[in-house]
């Protein structure tokens, strides 16, 4: 292994260590004592790629997000029919107590330290651009596919979806009551039904 593939490897661990300790505690509760300790080396060590704590609780938010991002992205793609491609993209939604839960927390956190720090914005922006914009592709295959109907504005379902995705999962993370991950998946599986594979003013299917 040559030094330059160790270290990427370095880093990534840091990373994963930290985004881990950021899901657990909280974004302003990890030190780099705390991410040097799960990993078993000095802190000097953490500071040999990260000059600073900040620099590495921004780096492991990205590095989470882009994770996320990769993963449902490869597990997308291997679907061909768009409708079982937006219900397999909502199920990987849903907050469930283990790496999606985690995910969710850190994606809550980059909300709060984006609200306060503008220089986050512009990636935060990007994020969800990226996210919507999947679903816009996924309406659009399926309109070109025949199950979605062909009316529907694709950009207008994507905000609503989204909006409805991220508003539910913080309920279902703050322990709304009533709101639970089965509520959540019920309720996004209908707006589908509803807005893309129900016939304009009923309830029976396209086909």
């Amino acid at each position: 292994m040559t030094t330059s593939v160790r270290e990427d490897a370095r880093r990534v661990a840091i990373l994963d260590a930290a985004a881990e300790l950021i899901a657990e505690r909280g974004y302003h509760s990890v030190r780099v004592q705390d991410i040097a300790k799960a990993l078993g080396t000095s802190t000097g060590s953490v500071h040999y790629y990260f000059p600073g704590k900040g620099d590495v609780l921004a780096a492991a938010l990205r590095h989470a997000v882009d994770r996320t991002f990769d993963r449902q992205s490869s597990e997308l793609r291997a679907i061909d029919d768009a409708h079982q491609r937006l219900l397999k993209l909502i199920e990987m939604q849903l907050p469930r107590l283990g790496p999606v839960r985690d995910e969710w927390s850190i994606w809550m956190q980059f909300w709060a330290e984006a609200t306060i720090r503008p220089e986050l914005r512009p990636l935060h922006n990007t994020y969800y651009a990226r996210w919507r914009e999947t679903v816009v592709r996924i309406v659009k295959r399926g309109q070109r596919q025949g199950t979605f109907r062909s009316t529907v504005d694709s950009e207008i379902v994507a905000h609503r979806l989204t909006a409805m995705t991220d508003g539910l999962a913080i309920q279902v993370l703050t322990g709304a009551p009533g709101v639970t991950v089965s509520v959540m998946r019920e309720l996004l599986i209908q707006f589908v039904h509803d807005e893309l594979v129900s016939a304009p003013g009923g309830n029976s299917p396209l086909r």
